[in-house]
């Protein structure tokens, strides 16, 4: 953001907003590997539930259908997933479910620390930017601030 923008069109308040309510998180390819496996490994899913699950589950987080998409794309292509139809009563057309292939499950296992790790860490992130914004709005504001 240019700080000609900035001055234009935001006001302090607006500042305080963004740390009050941080933008959402979208997650790039590797994350979003992991994301996949780690639904996995609970059980057979298919991509919008997905998608929904990462939004219910991590408020501020979400995953793209493009992102979501070349995620699945890799882990077909390595021979970690399978896919299958099955079909639903409420819908007209089956959904394409996802499987983690038996000899990947352990690899995926791996992989689970260092990605609980990173959502500790963001969960951490998002939590201290609001105390953060919480504990800086008590402090008191320059007088040039103060006379504008």
């Amino acid at each position: 953001m240019s700080q000609r923008r900035l001055h234009e069109n935001h006001r302090l308040i607006d500042i305080k907003r963004f740390f009050d309510q941080p933008p959402l998180q979208y997650l790039g390819l590797e994350l979003a590997v992991c994301w996949i496996l780690d639904c996995l490994l609970e059980a057979d899913s298919y991509p919008t539930a997905l998608m929904n699950r990462l939004a219910d589950l991590h408020p501020r987080l979400r995953l793209s259908e493009t992102v979501l998409q070349q995620a699945i794309s890799f882990l077909d292509q390595e021979g970690a997933i399978g896919s299958y139809t099955q079909r639903c009563p409420s819908r007209g057309r089956p959904r394409r479910m996802l499987h983690l292939s038996e000899g990947y499950r352990q690899e995926a296992q791996e992989l689970m620390p260092a990605w609980q790790q990173w959502l500790e860490e963001a969960h951490a992130a998002a939590n201290s930017a609001t105390t953060s914004s919480l504990t800086i709005n008590a402090l008191p504001l320059p007088a040039a601030v103060l006379s504008r």
